[in-house]
């Protein structure tokens, strides 16, 4: 067997980093930190590297049992087809935290990635999202898709796709009202493993979006060969839609691999009635945006439910 070990390196200074092996140790591994982000690299130490570390770290202290604390909620944005219909709704988890406030998403779920929290987090979100619109189609009367976005770490674990569907068999949700979505970096993982996850979802009838496409790693070849049910156009081509004809270009490009593949397409982030329109005009399915609404409380969602439209408004 042949190996190409990588090497990430966090360098600190004596004495500008400190003037005791703790202090250098630790500056060299806050350095090192920085240096994993993009693999394969060198960072030399700086100050804000330590602020930042610091904050990651009370994060994390924060973050150990948020969820039973019921400091962990969800909001659900809705997505519409072509004539504004309601056609589903993506699950989307928020933070309140009494001593750091509203944290965002994209700095605690990281984190929760890195520390190993992400598991009991993770399946705190699925549990949650799937009691939350079970209830909410009973009372409405209403049917309409789940969309639940799953850590690209927490899928490849040993027994996720068991434990994920057996929650599902055990909600009052059908397999195929279930959306699974996962981000684009998934696919420099094992292809092999995903490949049989993703397959074992599909054969139970969960479908598979892959998230933010045309940011990340994958291949065509590699797209071709997984079985995706849909492709999600990332906001930062939507944002430049009109505007810039390289991202209307990507949005072309990315809505025709999508519907050579069999593949239903999203817009996320649409904010405007032009971006629609010329969405529409290179034939996306469906939208995610403000223009339609903006991720929702459950008693929001229920009277957005009763409107039966979600016709674009500013």
């Amino acid at each position: 067997m042949t190996f190409s070990p990588g090497c990430s390196i966090g360098v600190a200074r004596y004495p500008e980093h400190g003037t005791t092996l703790d202090e250098l140790l630790r500056a060299a591994d806050v350095a090192m930190y920085e240096a994993k982000k993009e693999r394969n690299t060198l960072r030399f130490f700086r100050t804000d590297l330590e602020e930042q570390y610091l904050y990651r770290v009370r994060i994390e202290q924060h973050l150990r049992g948020a969820e039973t604390r019921g400091e962990i909620f969800l909001v659900y944005q809705p997505q519409a087809d072509q004539h504004g219909r309601m056609y589903g709704v993506e699950a989307l988890v928020r933070w309140q935290s009494p001593v750091l406030g509203s944290v965002p998403p994209d700095a605690f779920i990281p984190i929760a990635e890195h520390s190993g929290l992400i598991t009991t987090l993770g399946y705190h979100i699925i549990d949650r999202a799937l009691a939350d619109i079970a209830g909410l189609q009973q009372q409405t009367g209403q049917t309409f898709s789940l969309s639940i976005n799953v850590s690209a770490r927490q899928l490849m674990e040993n027994g996720f796709i068991d434990q994920l569907l057996e929650r599902i068999d055990s909600s009052l949700l059908g397999f195929e009202q279930i959306c699974i979505e996962v981000t684009e970096n998934l696919l420099i993982e094992d292809i092999e493993q995903i490949h049989h996850i993703l397959t074992r979802a599909k054969d139970a009838g969960v479908r598979m979006s892959l998230d933010d496409f045309g940011t990340g790693y994958s291949s065509l070849s590699t797209l071709r060969s997984l079985p995706f049910h849909e492709v999600k156009i990332d906001k930062s081509f939507v944002d430049h839609v009109t505007d810039d004809k390289t991202a209307l270009a990507m949005v072309q490009n990315i809505i025709a691999i999508g519907q050579n593949y069999g593949m239903t397409v999203l817009a996320e982030g649409v904010e405007t009635e032009e971006q629609l329109q010329c969405l529409i005009t290179c034939g996306c399915d469906h939208f995610q945006g403000y223009l339609f609404a903006r991720p929702l409380a459950l008693d929001d969602l229920r009277a957005c439910i009763a409107r039966e439209s979600l016709s674009p408004t500013q």
